[in-house]
């Protein structure tokens, strides 16, 4: 991170005109800003636009920063409420959106070839954590657009309540009570949906997706996530990380989107990844 002497001569460079000034400034912020917006959204299409119109937007107003906080939480602030307004105005996903997309899956043999294809490259290998990541992101999609964005802003990114609200532009009474709603409705949900987490859970993704990864490629144990504290860690270790699922994910995230779109899909599990595999 730019220390604050060179982000003051950056900024006072960028706001006379000097676009590389701006850039050096975007540049320092720019891993944040992705990982917050790809923690909300998830898909990979529509956080890239989100971010390049946070840019543009930051670049077009920037004659109104007054510094009052640091470059990055001011173009994360920018982004974050873009990401917001984009899932008000989107379809809410099922709970069950993976079991969903899972099932689907197995029946299409297009859907599977690209399954098959992601497995099948040499930098492919199945990461627990990075996959729980993943199902925290999807799943958190479900949730009203400002209850996901508190939950990533707060228990992913680690902003403080107060910077947190002022990202958002809401009160920090307001943020707290949306924070504490949005933990709770995860842990209701993960409590049905994960197997991980719940012996009763309906979904088994992670084991189906180890069991067909090959053998040397199965990365560890699977850890404890039985509660939502030991989910969120988990996630914020991954939360700025392109991993070795970060390709089959993509293909998760474009198929899931057409599939909760769509309204299609049963969310019964009768796939390889809504089973128990005994792995």
């Amino acid at each position: 991170m730019l220390d604050k002497a060179r982000e003051k001569d950056l900024t006072s460079r960028a706001q006379g005109g000097e676009r590389g000034a701006f850039d050096a400034l975007v540049a320092d912020a720019l891993p944040q800003v992705r990982a917050v917006v790809r923690r909300i959204i998830g898909h990979p299409e529509e956080s890239d636009d989100i971010v390049q119109d946070a840019m543009l937007r930051a670049w077009q107003s920037f004659a109104g920063f007054r510094g009052d906080a640091r470059f990055s939480t001011w173009l994360t602030t920018i982004a974050s409420r873009a990401a917001v307004d984009h899932l008000r105005k989107a379809k809410r996903w099922r709970t069950e959106a993976q079991v969903a997309y899972a099932n689907l899956c197995a029946a299409d043999t297009i859907m599977s070839g690209e399954v098959i294809d992601a497995f099948s490259q040499p930098d492919f290998a199945f990461e627990v954590r990075e996959h729980i990541a993943y199902c925290f992101a999807c799943v958190g999609r479900s949730l009203p657009a400002d209850e996901q964005a508190a939950l990533v802003l707060s228990d992913v990114v680690e902003m403080s309540a107060r910077d947190a609200a002022r990202v958002l532009g809401t009160s920090e009474s307001v943020y707290r009570h949306r924070l504490s709603a949005a933990r709770q409705l995860m842990t209701e949900k993960y409590e049905g949906l994960c197997a991980l987490v719940s012996k009763t859970g309906i979904c088994h993704q992670c084991k189906g997706l180890r069991q067909i990864a090959p053998e040397a490629r199965r990365g560890g144990p699977f850890p404890d996530i039985g509660d939502y504290a030991s989910r969120a860690a988990i996630v914020r270790e991954a939360a700025f990380a392109a991993g070795p699922m970060r390709n089959l994910h993509d293909v998760f995230w474009r198929r899931t989107a057409e599939v909760e779109d769509q309204g299609i899909g049963s969310t019964e599990p009768d796939s390889q990844c809504g089973v128990d595999t005994g792995v």
